[in-house]
């Protein structure tokens, strides 16, 4: 009787064990989070300013999180090494510690030139830089948090990309949020607004005025990430964000790498000046 109580606590045991090291719920294929995106578009999104369905909350927003004093990354960009170029273009420095995304003879919806900091960073970070358009025939997009859909590193770890947005927005290796400012069509035409997206399934989580539409100018961009909540100050001033509800069947990209993309017929984006400190 003792020996089959101990075997059958052993068992227990190891039942217990076995579900520790069980295998992670199959994720998502982009075919079905297309189709989810579809079918609750209408119940779970709500329609903005801009007539188009937003999934996230956007007003009222939480104020901004306080920034710590622990700085875990800064660049003057007086080197490429740890950066990565994908897609079209070239990566350049120019004097004054400048990063420079060179964007010629692409167009919205071909390759774009991408810029990956090899570095991961955690969640719960504050991301700052100053960038310029030098040209308004096409955009910046800054992604963030871009890692595996497994945890991966985005570089080393998953299947080359081509540069085309695809690889990014509907891939089925890879978790990232992006933001796309200074949004400009391939003609010169300024779209109307500033626009955070969720990947993969290029979820719209909010639309909202675009506060960098002049070219040659500098402006001083913060982004804010804690958690499900992310929030953009432009020369210090509120320029929007969003609290994700985390409605869509995949976890919110947390830790991750942070990349840049310029796109269009003619763009070059200047960078300088990123720091990435930790939130309190």
């Amino acid at each position: 009787m003792l020996m089959a109580t101990t075997l059958l606590s052993m068992g227990l045991m190891l039942t217990a064990a076995a579900a520790d090291f069980a295998a992670p719920a199959p994720l998502l294929t982009m075919e079905e989070l297309k189709a989810y995106r579809k079918e609750h578009l209408h119940t779970l999104a709500t329609v903005n300013a801009q007539g188009e369905r937003e999934w996230a909350k956007t007003d009222p927003l939480p104020p901004l999180p306080e920034r710590s004093d622990r700085v875990l990354y800064t660049d003057r960009f007086t080197s490429l090494k740890n950066w990565h170029h994908e897609g079209t273009g070239r990566l350049t420095l120019e004097p004054g510690g400048i990063l420079q995304l060179n964007c010629i003879g692409s167009q919205q919806g071909a390759a774009g030139c991408m810029a990956f900091c090899r570095t991961d960073f955690p969640d719960d970070i504050c991301i700052e830089y100053e960038f310029q358009a030098l040209t308004t025939r096409g955009l910046l997009i800054t992604f963030i948090a871009a890692a595996g859909r497994r945890g991966e590193d985005m570089i080393l770890d998953l299947p080359p990309r081509s540069g085309v947005f695809p690889d990014y927005i509907y891939s089925e290796y890879l978790r990232c949020y992006h933001l796309s400012v200074s949004r400009y069509d391939d003609d010169g035409v300024h779209t109307g607004t500033s626009n955070w997206r969720r990947n993969p399934g290029f979820f719209l989580m909010a639309g909202q005025e675009d506060l960098c539409k002049k070219p040659r100018t500098w402006y001083r961009m913060a982004i804010y990430k804690k958690g499900p909540l992310l929030l953009l100050t432009v020369d210090g001033k509120p320029a929007g964000g969003f609290l994700d509800p985390q409605t869509i069947p995949e976890e919110i990209p947390r830790a991750g790498k942070i990349g840049f993309r310029a796109i269009g017929r003619d763009v070059v984006i200047q960078i300088r000046n990123l720091k990435v400190t930790a939130l309190q």
